[in-house]
């Protein structure tokens, strides 16, 4: 009897589902076109990780329930965060031109005299310098791993001969290799960058200098203070830490056996300010604002010993871009968007340079410095965005100097970067 009873009452819950069902679909029916609610496949598993896993595609209704932060329920199944749907996850990364004010050697004999070179070389500290927030970032967290490829050309110098104006540039190519992970429900993320460099070559008819190919390990705690369907903002700090190499320099026959060395040993810290808008259906901008702190200093010694400290100038680094997507097609399986991105991105020093001079030897005299002192640097920024289905990027940009020197510090950079979600 009670069996019978159930299979009663799971029928008329079944007759009752049914009729309300068809109840709602003469509804919609009877109603007009712009009102009738749009039908929407549910999202793969593997996109609710982060927002923006879905690629490409056309704007979707918020929740009226959504909090302001990204990232709102927990997948039970998955046990990951699940996405909003939001179009802000969707804009491409800010591309960034970084390569920071260099050093420089400058021999005493360079100065008003023509036996020697003015300048023995300028070039980067700590394995190309630390990074700045708007390279390949947005102000989003999310999961994914990196690559970038950085070719700066006419990025470094060093003396080819006699005279104040001999001196031959060099190109300079970086390789970051780079994760970001996401934690507090996709809330905050850490950063980490590490670079290796090759085309360091200062060598010359008077020394031999190297600094060997590891950069300084940089890392990004992210955290989003606001975010719905087309604005997030977010805050963060920055640490980049000397794990790169040592600028050694070492004179050559006959000019003696003189040695030189500019240690790897500032921590830099770098608070930061990052914004991203969609402005409409194809139009978006991304803006970094950031403050580039030297926390100590590097050791500046020779054959006979440390003969000072050579503290970096601090840096205050502003980035803006507007960008518009060209084509987008979620339901292709491969080429699912294409943007363009123009850049403008502006460096400067907050104080004047340190100088260390370099003791009593008899060749390598004079002092390590930034021999333009206070630099305010201008480039431009355009690149091309490829979504590769819904998880990859492919993105090529290009970068060139709106200011001339001392203002510049090289000529032309060339970017590629791959970004893959998880």
């Amino acid at each position: 009897m009670s069996k019978n009873r159930k299979r009663l009452a799971l029928g008329i819950g079944c007759l009752g589902f049914l009729s309300s069902m068809l109840s709602l679909d003469q509804v919609n029916a009877q109603a007009p076109l712009s009102l009738r609610p749009t039908p929407q496949e549910d999202l793969p598993a593997t996109s609710r990780i982060n927002p923006g896993l879905t690629g490409p595609g056309p704007r979707t209704p918020t929740n009226a329930s959504t909090s302001s932060r990204l990232p709102t329920s927990r997948n039970s199944s998955s046990g990951v965060s699940r996405s909003t749907y939001s179009r802000i996850g969707r804009t491409p990364h800010h591309f960034g031109d970084t390569l920071p004010p260099l050093i420089t050697l400058s021999t005493k004999g360079g100065q008003g005299s023509a036996d020697f070179p003015r300048q023995g070389y300028q070039a980067p500290l700590g394995g190309g310098g630390s990074y700045n927030i708007a390279e390949n970032n947005s102000a989003i967290p999310i999961d994914r791993v990196y690559f970038v490829y950085n070719a700066f050309y006419n990025a470094i110098s060093t003396s080819s001969g006699f005279g104040p104006s001999a001196m031959r540039s060099i190109d300079l190519h970086r390789y970051v290799a780079g994760f970001e992970k996401t934690f507090f429900d996709g809330n905050m993320s850490l950063d980490v960058r590490m670079p290796l460099l090759s085309g360091f070559d200062l060598t010359n008819p008077f020394y031999q200098s190297e600094m060997g190919n590891v950069g300084n390990l940089t890392m990004f705690l992210k955290g989003l203070v606001y975010g719905d369907e087309d604005i997030a903002l977010a805050t963060g700090l920055g640490l980049g830490l000397p794990t790169g190499s040592d600028l050694v320099t070492q004179t050559v026959a006959p000019f003696g056996s003189e040695s030189l060395v500019v240690r790897n040993q500032a921590v830099r810290l770098m608070p930061f300010v990052a914004g991203t808008m969609n402005l409409s259906e194809d139009w978006f901008m991304q803006s970094f604002a950031q403050m580039n702190f030297a926390a100590s200093g590097n050791e500046v010694a020779n054959q006979n010993g440390v003969v000072g400290v050579f503290n970096e100038q601090h840096l205050m680094q502003t980035d803006i871009g507007l960008g518009r997507w060209f084509y987008k097609d979620a339901n292709r399986r491969v080429f699912t968007g294409l943007a363009g991105v123009f850049e403008l991105h502006y460096t400067t020093t907050v104080q004047d340079t340190d100088t260390v001079g370099l003791g009593s030897n008899s060749f390598l005299v004079g002092n390590i410095s930034n021999a333009a002192n206070r630099q305010d640097l201008l480039n431009l920024t355009s690149g091309l965005h490829a979504q590769l289905g819904p998880l990859s990027a492919l993105r090529v940009g290009a970068v060139v100097p709106l200011r001339d020197q001392p203002d510049r510090v090289f000529d032309s950079e060339v970017q590629v970067s791959f970004n893959r979600k998880f």
